[in-house]
């Protein structure tokens, strides 16, 4: 039983490498316009996101370098007052119940990016495995959100940005 779990430890870890090198890959395929796939597998073979059946996680500064460029489209998945008070420039909100009518018709050669105000929101993580699901075949996450966005100073659009501002008790205190 032991060796089991052995074997089935090192079979996850040759599927995080695969995940991780897909993550790489396909943050680098958005920017230079590579098609088609998303990344080598560790066994040589190509994946597409289709194949994966997940989205790829893109880093701010990535997303930064794609905003406005042809065939990106960018997905806020905030609640409207979120939305108002700050959002990429450019992005659509998609937290409406026909949100997926927003998407591009190209199912093939669009770039759908997705988002939501922070990494513990799943929001933007749920929307695009249902993109995924209707055929989207690149689907991206950007899982810092707005606040991480907007807190590494990107430019925004709305009326303002105030930062979170826990409302939980202070539990250490500095002593001075």
């Amino acid at each position: 039983m032991h060796q089991q779990t052995l074997h089935e430890g090192r079979k996850m870890q040759k599927k995080s490498f695969a995940a991780i090198s897909t993550a790489l890959a396909a943050a680098l395929m958005i920017s230079t316009g590579s098609p088609a796939y998303a990344a080598d597998a560790a066994d040589g073979s190509k994946m597409t996101v289709q194949q994966m059946r997940q989205p790829i996680p893109l880093s701010l500064n990535k997303v930064s370098k794609v905003l406005g460029q042809p065939d990106v489209y960018v997905y806020d998945c905030n609640p409207e007052d979120i939305y108002e008070k700050s959002h990429l420039k450019g992005s659509i909100h998609a937290n409406k119940a026909d949100w997926m009518n927003l998407l591009p018709k190209d199912k093939k050669n669009s770039f759908v990016i997705l988002y939501c105000i922070n990494r513990m929101c799943t929001v933007s993580f749920e929307a695009a495995l249902e993109a995924i699901k209707a055929g989207y075949e690149n689907v991206y996450v950007m899982p810092d959100g707005i606040q991480g966005w907007v807190s590494n100073g990107y430019p925004f659009e709305g009326t303002s940005w105030k930062p979170y501002e826990s409302k939980a008790p202070v539990l250490l205190q500095r002593k001075d």
